[in-house]
């Protein structure tokens, strides 16, 4: 784990280091999750073991393995960082075709059924999800492109 140090002039930040069992790379801003059900043993907590929230546990709910957003590019089976508190600048947005806008403030979630992103629409914690939007994110921010294209600029990430 790393934790900035206390300063003047930046906001804390906390990362920890995770290997990436994903079976592809986990790109930077990207949601990633722990792993569940280990492939190194049968109980992940004991390991660092991550990938994206919808693979990381078998199951395509695994909004409760969620741990923060990838702060590098991370290659299959390299150890890399991810951030699980503090202020990022960026988020991968979730591709819904669906007339969503995200207002300043509202909780953000991976929703982990075959699409990889974040948006309100996985948020069932309410208004205390793990990533906070900082500012709108909007219908076409949610419509437009492929998986893995539109991003969102300024969230709080709470998932310490």
């Amino acid at each position: 784990m790393i934790i900035q140090s206390v300063n003047r002039d930046d906001a804390e930040r906390v990362w920890v280091a995770v290997t990436n069992r994903q079976g592809a790379t986990l790109t930077t801003h990207w949601p990633v999750s722990k792993f569940l059900n280990s492939i190194a043993s049968g109980a992940s907590v004991s390991t660092n073991e991550a990938g994206l929230p919808g693979t990381a546990s078998g199951t395509a709910l695994n909004i409760g393995g969620f741990i923060g957003l990838a702060d590098e590019d991370i290659p299959n089976g390299d150890v890399g960082l991810v951030q699980v508190y503090g202020y990022h600048e960026s988020v991968l947005v979730l591709l819904t075709r669906t007339n969503v806008t995200v207002a300043e403030g509202n909780a953000l979630a991976p929703l982990g059924t075959g699409s990889v992103g974040m948006s309100s629409i996985g948020a069932t914690m309410g208004n205390f999800g793990p990533v906070v939007a900082l500012s709108e994110i909007t219908a076409i921010d949610h419509s437009v492109g492929t998986d893995g294209q539109v991003y969102s600029d300024h969230v709080f990430i709470r998932a310490l």
